[in-house]
């Protein structure tokens, strides 16, 4: 019989690495934003690109992944299928045709809307019965640390 999360050792969390850390947090709350992604056959990583695309539209699609560290492959293949959904429209730079800006379609703003209802709704399960301080707290502290570490982006 798999172990449930109360079989688990008091304290273990407390001697591992900080970057092991976040990166469990991570799986964890993906998984929750990944069974939102399901029914549209969308990943995590789709719907990271349209929440950010929704809050900083008109970007170049290289200054997304780099936002989001996700390398250009990959999003060249989740906005490849954003676009195929109907969700996410391409338009050339005229200044470098080599260059795209990506902004959300009518039904993509309806969609990412949707899935931050969706979110808003299991809140207490993603954040694991964090207090609201506690919560602004870590989120403080993540921009802090993103902003200190995270890519260098000039928009262009």
């Amino acid at each position: 019989m798999p172990k449930v999360e109360n079989d688990l050792p008091k304290g273990i969390y407390e001697d591992l690495d900080f970057t092991v850390l976040v990166q469990i947090a991570g799986r964890m709350i993906a998984q929750h934003v990944e069974a939102i992604g399901k029914e549209s056959a969308l990943s995590a990583g789709h719907l990271s690109v349209l929440g950010m695309i929704h809050r900083k539209p008109g970007m170049v699609q290289s200054v997304y992944g780099a936002i989001l560290a996700i390398n250009d492959a990959t999003l060249g293949r989740y906005v490849d299928k954003l676009e195929d959904h109907g969700l996410v429209l391409r338009e050339r730079c005229d200044d470098d045709r080599r260059s795209v800006r990506l902004t959300l379609t009518d039904p993509g703003l309806t969609f990412i809307i949707a899935v931050k209802t969706r979110l808003a709704e299991i809140r207490s399960e993603v954040t694991g019965g964090l207090s609201p301080s506690d919560i602004s707290v870590l989120q403080e502290n993540l921009v802090t640390f993103l902003t200190a570490h995270g890519p260098d982006v000039q928009e262009t």
